[in-house]
């Protein structure tokens, strides 16, 4: 299934560099997302949303991250943010959701505190990393609301509750537009938390049943998966464009070919790999409405495993492209970024041998 036609592709492709110098990312690309909905993959349909299963969600993801890094990131992280619908209270869930434009920018990092007041709490703090703090309709973020006992809570902010600070400065995926926001003493009723750590939601669905670690660890793991098909597009462009001047030196020309060939080979078998397990969890999730603590355990390590081949491919790869790969508004300098920063996530990065 191909998620996006080919005159979008062509006008995402075409703009790319300059989001990536602006830091921002095109109102053209946002209206492309508004109009198919892929902001809201995960809310029902009668909040507006389209309730994508998962497995289909990852190919989404992948095939964004082949368009652009930055386009799949903003799709991954913002969709993500429906799996919270199921923890909040029905009537708060349609208010933050079913609008059009509807979107959550936030932190799972612990960073506020708040201070039990009648009807709510007062609420300050400053979270780090919020894709498309710009763009977003609400926010959402973690705040230890109890210093003994260090009880931790979701928080549901308005836009005027928050204060962004434009810092991201990354390397790569430089139009995610990934600010910080700071609340400080906003009043925050009640309702307007939730509790992540439930088991008896508010909306059932199979989604919101897959477990969430795992959740993003795929979500995130399939983006890579994209990129690494841009890279290792581009890098045969390159031995394309190349061949005259690269056959002037003996042996370059099938000695590059040949390594692109078995990162290709390594890649294609990490993507199959990766999908035939993510499908097969799902299908478990549908016989038992639940995972075992085997599979997730494997979801866990092959997410983490994808994106440290996907790492080595780019990253032996590019050392044969040339000076010009070395040039930061070439494509595959892009792309490699991008596949840099995206495997930068902590929920990707192994801490021991994957």
């Amino acid at each position: 299934m191909q998620f996006f036609d080919k005159a979008s592709i062509d006008k995402i492709r075409g703009q790319a560099l300059l989001a990536e110098q602006s830091g921002e990312m095109p109102k053209e690309w946002l209206n492309i997302l508004y109009k198919k909905n892929y902001f809201k993959l995960f809310i029902p349909k009668q909040d507006n949303g389209l309730m994508m299963p998962l497995p289909q969600a990852l190919r989404l993801f992948d095939e964004a991250g082949y368009i652009d890094g930055n386009l799949g990131w903003a799709i991954t992280i913002g969709s993500g943010g429906g799996f919270f619908y199921a923890y909040m209270q029905p009537e708060i869930a349609s208010k933050v959701f079913k609008g059009k434009k509807s979107l959550i920018a936030g932190s799972g990092a612990p960073t506020g505190t708040a201070k039990k007041v009648k009807g709510g709490y007062k609420v300050t703090g400053s979270w780090r990393y919020c894709s498309g703090a710009p763009f977003a309709t609400s926010f959402t973020a973690n705040v230890i609301i109890n210093d003994k006992t260090k009880e931790i809570r979701a928080f549901i902010f308005e836009p005027k509750q928050v204060k962004i600070q434009k810092d991201w400065n990354a390397f790569g995926m430089k139009a995610t537009e990934s600010h910080s926001i700071v609340v400080k003493d906003a009043f925050v009723p009640e309702a307007m938390t939730f509790d992540l750590s439930i088991t008896d939601l508010f909306y059932n669905h199979i989604n919101y049943q897959y477990p969430f670690l795992q959740f993003a660890e795929l979500s995130f793991a399939s983006l890579t998966l994209g990129l690494c098909r841009h890279f290792m597009e581009e890098a045969n462009n390159m031995l394309k464009e190349n061949k005259k001047t690269w056959s002037l030196a003996e042996g370059r020309m099938e000695f590059v070919k040949n390594i692109i060939k078995e990162k290709e080979n390594n890649f294609t078998k990490a993507s199959t790999d990766f999908y035939k397990l993510a499908d097969a969890s799902w299908k478990e999730m549908e016989k038992n409405g639940k995972l075992s603590a085997k599979t997730q355990n494997q979801v866990s390590i092959t997410s983490k495993k994808t994106s440290r081949i996907v790492l080595d491919c780019v990253d032996t790869v590019i050392q044969y492209m040339g000076m010009n790969a070395m040039m930061e508004n070439s494509t595959i300098n892009r792309v490699w970024r991008d596949t840099h920063t995206c495997c930068q996530h902590i929920l990707l990065v192994p801490f021991a041998k994957v």
